[in-house]
């Protein structure tokens, strides 16, 4: 009998609780009524905005910035099947910006694809983008006319 019993408590109480029968809700009117009510307060008058006419000192890029020389830092010989070419971009803060490329010409891969730059502190890679097959970089010209890649 217990056993019974207890097989029942496990199997139908359960369902039981889950069948808890429900009140239905009272019936449910829709008004109109606004949820802030207007007030019959004077609405404050602002004052306008005032502006000022500031300027601003700007010192003028330097006469060096735009007399860079490109095949001072140019690669002097190239391996086999392989091209370095230069085009001028807009200068930049009125500096000239140099666009560098070196890329295979044939159909070839290669494994590792950089462009490195060498200065006092020694060997940096300079590459803004890289495929398979080629690198490219965005030199700018400094005031002390010396191209540089990102401050370096």
């Amino acid at each position: 009998m217990i056993f019974q019993l207890f097989i029942f408590s496990i199997f139908f109480v359960p369902q039981l609780k889950a069948c808890v029968a429900t009140i239905p809700p009272e019936e449910v009117y829709i008004t109109t009524t606004e949820a802030i009510s207007p007030t019959d307060e004077p609405v404050e008058e602002t004052t306008e905005a005032t502006t000022e006419m500031t300027t601003e000192v700007t010192t003028p890029a330097g006469a060096g910035c735009t007399m860079c020389d490109i095949d001072q830092i140019a690669p002097k010989t190239m391996p086999d099947n392989t091209v370095f070419y230069t085009e001028e971009r807009d200068p930049v803060d009125g500096c000239q910006t140099t666009y560098t490329v070196c890329r295979r010409d044939d159909d070839r891969y290669c494994q590792d694809v950089i462009m490195t730059a060498i200065n006092a502190d020694g060997s940096h890679s300079v590459t803004d983008d890289t495929t398979f097959s080629a690198v490219a970089t965005t030199f700018t010209c400094g005031d002390d006319s010396l191209y540089s890649w990102n401050g370096m």
